[in-house]
């Protein structure tokens, strides 16, 4: 994703390394690293009640970096 269609540079980056990772070793570390930079921009929000198209994309991603975990890692299903 080129920078003009990053619409969330904060956090989006990282998120789509994420995605984009083929392998088993290399994604639990983009995962993480995705996580990480999502919880850095919900603190930068937290004081903020604005972005809330940011907020439900933030939400979004964290589904399917959760799907990913539990799909291609084979985390536990912790909603059962």
């Amino acid at each position: 994703m080129s920078d003009e269609q990053t619409k969330y540079p904060h956090w989006q980056g990282p998120y789509e390394a994420a995605l984009s990772e083929s392998s088993s070793p290399g994604l639990l570390g983009k995962i993480h690293a995705a996580e990480q930079a999502i919880f850095e921009r919900l603190q930068d929000l937290a004081h903020d009640s604005g972005h809330k198209t940011e907020r439900q994309a933030i939400a979004d991603a964290l589904s399917v970096l959760l799907r990913l975990q539990r799909d291609k890692l084979l985390f536990p299903d912790w909603k059962h």
